[in-house]
């Protein structure tokens, strides 16, 4: 019994299963100190709304709150900066970035998407396989042999970091409008990326 070991790269491209929306609040004012209350009371109210739209409390993540208060002989200042992080799937996203447009003191910063690459990897390893044992018949064909079994096998992937898409805010604040209707671009807010698969067999042949 020979072994034949067959290698194939094999390329696909993944569609994002979800996005992660980066979001900030911010609020500032110089007469009074009470804006980090204001804003929190906002985001409350964020989360309540987007909450009508599908999107679970659980899903809207708080990544950090930056306050700056300072107070002058005539003055008192205060800044809040609150960052929130929606977790969207891509039919919710439209709506998501609906509700954040509608809201004044709102920026969308980027867009974060998500892949399952894992799964995604499942599928393209099974073509891959269908492909080397292709190429294996072929070459242990033109030798005279024949195909036996598979003494061993492994798998590798990878694939880019996630891309950030940057949101223009200026774009989602001009789309403010009562009753919050999602963005609609006239196209899919989704993104591809590509999943590299390397397989590598060792075919038993027939003596």
């Amino acid at each position: 019994m020979g072994l034949l070991r067959v290698s194939v790269d094999h390329l696909v491209r993944i569609t994002a299963s979800s996005a992660r929306v980066h979001a900030r609040v911010h609020g500032s004012s110089l007469v009074t100190t009470g804006t980090a209350g204001k804003k929190a009371a906002e985001v409350r109210e964020l989360v309540a709304a987007l909450a009508t739209r599908g999107v679970a409390e659980e899903a809207v993540e708080v990544a950090g709150i930056r306050l700056t208060t300072s107070e002058g002989r005539i003055l008192h200042s205060q800044s809040v900066d609150i960052q929130l992080v929606v977790n969207a799937t891509a039919d919710q996203l439209p709506e998501v970035l609906g509700v954040l447009a509608d809201r004044p003191g709102v920026a969308v910063e980027h867009l974060e998407w998500v892949y399952d690459e894992f799964e995604a990897s499942i599928a393209a390893a099974a073509e891959a396989m269908v492909r080397a044992r292709r190429k294996a018949d072929a070459i242990a064909g033109a030798a005279g042999l024949e195909v036996t079994g598979i003494a061993n096998a492994s798998d590798s992937w990878s694939m880019p970091e996630p891309r950030r898409e940057l949101a223009d805010s200026g774009m989602l604040f001009a789309a403010r409008a009562a009753g919050a209707p999602p963005l609609d671009l006239g196209l899919e807010l989704n993104s591809t990326t590509e999943l590299s698969t390397h397989l590598s067999v060792d075919f038993t042949l027939s003596s």
